[in-house]
Formats: structure tokens, C-alpha cells, sequence
């Protein structure tokens, strides 16, 4: 879901109420940073949240809801921030845009990977899906394609998964549910709407008192536990 306009204005009031650094501060605060103070790294962090926001609205329409981009591009500053050397006379913004940006294209390049389908095997999917129980083939809110099930289709090997029948296919996506711990569970039921409606990132972080970074983490890593296990179970059903 991308972030809203008003919610984005929202957001650069918040992070708009601080000067911007001058190049003697950027000096003061990399010494500091160096030497361990976290107070410092915070201060230039926060002078530069305006900068992330610049440069994530650029990434706009790739996939990757505008909330996500921010976040992305905001640990891309923190990385930087950690690393900057003010004495080889470079501008902090200068020497962050570079972190900032591969930390967002990484985002981008993860999310391609793991919600990619084919055509061919989408729309097959699709087709197949008409008589699955609605939980398991419930669409991924605004994505109306995006569906548990499309996720876990072998995109290497279409032609298998079209071969399958929707009882196999609804028994391994159970199996491959069940091999999720309860915070697992919890994100991918809420992601992908099963058994409840769809909730974004922010939302699912908000419920889970956890930072939308860490969310996304969670979500990643139960993503490709249940491609393990559905395609395991899935093979098993095959050999019966």
C-alpha cells in the first residue's frame, strides 16, 4: 500500500522541524560518531531524514509501497551515518545518497524475487484457485494478483506446478503453514490477509509493537520457510 499524500506531509512536518547541519557540525558530530556516541549519530541521522524521503520518492511505483521505501532508505542513512568521515571533505549527503540508494534497490530486487510470478503460470494459478477455500487464495490487499498461493509457485519449474491438482495443492500450503512459530504465523496471516483482512507493514508493526524493519524480516524468512516446505510436501504428495 503506498503511503498517502497526507501521511507523507504528516511525516515531513515531523522530520522538518530541524535545522539543517552545517559543514563544521557534520565535522563536530563524525568525530563524535567515531568515538562511540550514539547521541551523535542519532542528531545526524535525524538532520537527514528529508534527504531519504527525496531520494525514496524517486523509487516510486517499483513495487515497494512508498512507507517501505522510506524505512528502507532511512537504515541505507544509518549505515552511513556510521560510517562517514567528515576529515576527507566530502558532504554527508554526498557520501549517503550511495547507501541510501543500494539499500532501497536491494528492497526492490527482494520484493521482485519473492512475488514474481510468470503470466502463464498466474494465470493458471488463478483458474485453479476458484476452488480453494478463500484464505488460502484471499488477494494481497491492493495487489489484486497477489495471492499465498501465487507466492508459493515454483517459478522455476511452471509446467510442474501446473500439473498438480488443487487437493494437493491446498494440502502442502496447510502443511507448509503449520511449519510457521507463532510469530511467523501471526505477520504472514496479517500480510496476506488469511483467515483475517490484509493489513500493511506499518500496521502489522504497530499490532506487534515492532519496528516495520524488523517486520519485514519476519516476513521475508517465513516466506521461504513455506516455499521449503510447501514444495517438500508437495513432492512428497506426488510420490503417493
Amino acid at each position: 500500500m503506498i503511503m498517502e499524500d497526507s501521511a507523507l506531509n504528516i511525516y515531513l512536518d515531523e522530520i522538518g522541524k530541524g535545522a539543517l547541519l552545517s559543514d563544521e557540525e557534520e565535522r563536530q558530530l563524525s568525530e563524535r560518531i567515531r568515538q562511540g556516541d550514539d547521541r551523535a549519530l542519532a542528531k545526524l541521522v535525524e538532520a537527514n531524514l528529508r534527504f531519504v524521503v527525496t531520494v525514496a520518492r524517486q523509487y516510486k511505483g517499483r513495487g515497494v509501497a512508498m512507507e517501505d521505501l522510506v524505512s528502507e532508505g532511512n537504515i541505507g542513512l544509518m549505515k552511513a551515518a556510521a560510517r562517514f568521515d567528515a576529515s576527507k571533505g566530502v558532504r554527508f549527503v554526498n557520501f549517503a545518497v550511495v547507501h541510501v540508494r543500494q539499500q532501497i534497490e536491494k528492497a526492490i530486487e527482494q520484493q521482485a524475487g519473492l512475488y514474481q510470478v510468470p503470466r502463464d503460470v498466474k494465470d493458471e494459478v488463478v483458474a485453479r484457485q476458484q476452488s480453494m477455500p478463500l484464505s488460502v487464495d484471499a488477494p494481497l490487499g491492493h495487489r489484486a494478483n497477489m495471492s499465498l498461493l501465487s507466492v508459493l509457485v515454483n517459478q522455476d519449474a511452471p509446467l510442474a506446478d501446473e500439473r498438480v491438482h488443487s487437493e494437493a495443492v491446498e494440502a502442502a500450503i496447510e502443511f507448509a503453514l503449520g511449519s510457521l512459530d507463532q510469530r511467523e504465523s501471526r505477520v504472514v496471516n496479517a500480510f496476506f490477509g488469511i483467515g483475517q483482512e490484509h493489513e500493511t507493514m506499518a500496521e502489522i508493526a504497530e499490532d506487534m509493537d515492532l519496528k516495520r524493519e524488523r517486520v519485514r524480516q519476519i516476513r521475508d524468512k517465513a516466506v521461504r520457510k513455506l516455499r521449503k516446505a510447501y514444495h517438500r510436501r508437495l513432492k512428497e504428495l506426488h510420490k503417493q
